[in-house]
């Protein structure tokens, strides 16, 4: 059996012993290899490296390494393990501070394992105790006490009720021929107050599925409820060929949680999103450890909770986008009401233009204000200096659409007549947009102080067409 197989099998075996509502609440694997301290090849002195760990510490200060063989470090036999060999003294290795407070039954187990023959007690051995709250050390009530030559144990104590955890395990070996290993470390409890997902407390509410070269795919979701949910019940799916589920991937195994009316964007890696979208935040982005893979023409986006019930589910294809759209890498599809059907191919829209085609963590450029009854554009101010003192730097255009779909023309004229500038060409519009001038010609050139009009179209493809004009005058600095 391979050395990765046994360890999977050994965690869900854990796992299965554990209460039936219980969820995972801290976990160490150890997968970071080399973090601990080993001998140099010098035969004094002893190399530390720490660097990123931040779960454990080890005290170090009772043990004499010879040489470089000599170690209490992490590795990566069988996935990741903590070993230790010929150390000669003790390491005590501790978790960090665990908040337990909104659990109960709580349960600890790890893997307490060795190689080798000696039976020595007090030179070999791995003892694993608890502290609850700021109180004394307890000893695991299970395995918590292994010495010599035990082969493998799991170490447990169940029933604990409390609100800070620590783990404690002291460990020996003077052997070079021996091992003392430490692995799986696991907390786990059933939740005071759970809460529960159903359907249509988060929906799907964009979908990047053809990214740009060297980019990734993104699913945006939106907590539709009033209730704080845990983004570690969320799951991300798709569908094969035979409609069944696959790539059933976690969120997260961290225990974040989605306010209402938060929006999150999920992708299996931010540097292949950032560089091409306005991104509000990295708290606006969640990296999942594994992410379904979204065909470029068509797909299912499932999202389903921890009881494996779907909660909202999306099929998509390609055509769904602006027609106007040639090339659709990169551009996003948004949702565009929350109240209606997710499976409604007019709830869907291609980002804008303006948007950067994408709006990751963020409310859609396509969210329709359901109250707009007609499309409204404003124009401000009246007159403007762009020279950068604060006051007037910009005229601005405001558009406001009564539905998504839209398409936007600007140009900018003199007195004359001639045409300067063009401010919008062929552009997609969101419901909600705000196009500005900065005064400046169509090769960068700055316009002379005078009066200009300003056109705008709009249109869409069902041959709806309005148009309105405005004066502006480009002045010199207001006193």
């Amino acid at each position: 059996m391979k050395p990765n197989l046994l360890k999977l099998l050994t965690y869900s075996f854990i796992l299965f012993f554990n209460p039936i509502n219980a969820q995972e609440i801290w976990h160490e694997s150890f997968a970071v290899p080399d973090k601990g301290v080993w001998g140099n090849s010098g035969g004094s002195g002893i190399i530390s490296d720490f660097s990123g760990i931040t779960k454990w510490t080890l005290d170090f200060s009772q043990i004499i390494l010879e040489n470089e063989d000599d170690y209490a470090k992490t590795v990566t036999t069988s996935g990741g393990r903590f070993e230790c060999v010929d150390i000669n003294g003790e390491v005590v290795w501790r978790s960090e501070i665990i908040d337990i407070t909104t659990f109960k039954n709580i349960t600890i187990q790890l893997d307490a394992n060795e190689t080798g023959s000696s039976t020595n007690e007090e030179q070999k051995y791995l003892k694993a105790f608890f502290i609850l709250d700021q109180g004394e050390e307890q000893a695991f009530e299970t395995n918590g006490d292994n010495w010599g030559n035990w082969g493998q144990a799991v170490a447990s104590q169940t029933g604990l009720v409390g609100n800070k955890l620590q783990i404690v395990v002291y460990m020996n070996n003077h052997y070079a021929s021996n091992k003392v290993i430490l692995d799986e470390v696991t907390v786990s409890g059933e939740e005071k107050n759970p809460v529960i997902i159903e359907k249509g407390d988060v929906v799907l509410n964009e979908v990047l599925f053809n990214p740009v070269p060297d980019g990734d795919d993104y699913v945006e979701i939106y907590n539709n409820s009033t209730k704080e949910i845990p983004l570690n019940k969320l799951y991300l799916a798709s569908r094969d060929n035979d409609m069944e589920l696959t790539q059933v991937y976690a969120l997260t195994s961290e225990r974040e949680k989605l306010l209402p009316s938060e929006y999150l964007a999920l992708t299996k890696d931010t540097l292949g999103v950032f560089p091409w979208f306005a991104i509000n935040g990295p708290e606006c982005f969640l990296q999942m450890e594994k992410f379904p893979s979204f065909n470029n023409d068509d797909d299912y986006v499932v999202l389903l909770n921890s009881d494996m019930e779907i909660i909202d589910e999306f099929y998509y294809y390609e055509k769904m986008h602006s027609p106007i759209f040639y090339d659709r890498e990169g551009i996003a599809l948004e949702r565009i009401s929350f109240s209606a059907p997710t499976n409604d191919i007019t709830n869907w829209h291609s980002a804008s233009t303006q948007s950067g085609y994408g709006t990751p963590g963020y409310q859609n450029s396509q969210f329709t204000n359901e109250e707009a009854k007609k499309i409204s554009v404003t124009f401000q101010p009246e007159a403007f200096s762009p020279n950068n003192d604060g006051y007037n730097d910009n005229y601005s255009i405001d558009l406001s659409m009564d539905s998504p779909g839209y398409i936007c023309n600007i140009l900018v004229f003199d007195s004359a007549g001639r045409r300067l500038c063009k401010l919008s060409d062929n552009a997609v519009l969101g419901t909600h947009e705000q196009i500005s001038w900065n005064g400046k010609d169509e090769n960068g050139n700055q316009l002379p102080t005078g009066p200009y009009i300003v056109m705008v179209e709009v249109f869409n493809t069902d041959g709806t067409v309005e148009r309105f004009k405005d004066g502006v005058v480009l002045t010199d600095r207001f006193e």
